[in-house]
C-alpha cells in the first residue's frame, strides 16, 4: 500500500498573471531550485487549517487578510507515494519585496512559461496548467 502526503499549496498571482514561488537552492530536499509555497496536512488537519498554518508559518501572514480561493486538488503519483495536493489561490498586488519569507531564502514572481523551467521538487506542468487555465479564464469574464 503507498503512502500517502497530502499538502496544501499556497499560489500567489498578479496583475501581470506571474505567479510567487519560494527559492529553495540553499534548502533543497529533492535537488529542486524552487517551489510553491505550502505544506503538508497534519493528521488532525483539513486542507484549509494547512493552508492557514502553512502561510503563517512560512510568511508570516494570516490568510483572513486576503481574499482567497480554493482552487482544486489532485493526486500526483509516484511508485511508493502519493500525493494529494489542494490548491488556494489568491490574486495579490504585492511586490514580491513586499512578502517576508520566514522559510527558505527569498519568494520570486514568474511567468508561467518561465516557471515551467524551473527545477521543481516534483512535476507540477498539471498544477501549472490548472492555475493558469483559471487565471486566463478570470480574464476573459
Amino acid at each position: 500500500m503507498k503512502k500517502v502526503k497530502k499538502v496544501s499549496m499556497i499560489w500567489f498571482y498578479n496583475s501581470q498573471n506571474q505567479i510567487l514561488l519560494q527559492e529553495r537552492w540553499e534548502y533543497s530536499k529533492f535537488w529542486e531550485e524552487w517551489a510553491f509555497f505550502g505544506g503538508h496536512l497534519e493528521e488532525w488537519e483539513s486542507a484549509l487549517q494547512a493552508f492557514f498554518r502553512e502561510a503563517k508559518e512560512e510568511l508570516g501572514i494570516d490568510m483572513n487578510d486576503f481574499d482567497y480561493k480554493y482552487l482544486w486538488e489532485y493526486l500526483f503519483e509516484f511508485p511508493d507515494l502519493l500525493i494529494h495536493r489542494h490548491i488556494y489561490i489568491i490574486k495579490t498586488d504585492l511586490f514580491e519585496t513586499d512578502f517576508t519569507v520566514l522559510e527558505w531564502s527569498w519568494a520570486k514572481f514568474f511567468s508561467f512559461e518561465d516557471a515551467n523551467k524551473l527545477k521543481f521538487p516534483t512535476n507540477p506542468e498539471w498544477a501549472l496548467e490548472i492555475v493558469e487555465d483559471y487565471i486566463f479564464s478570470k480574464k476573459r469574464m
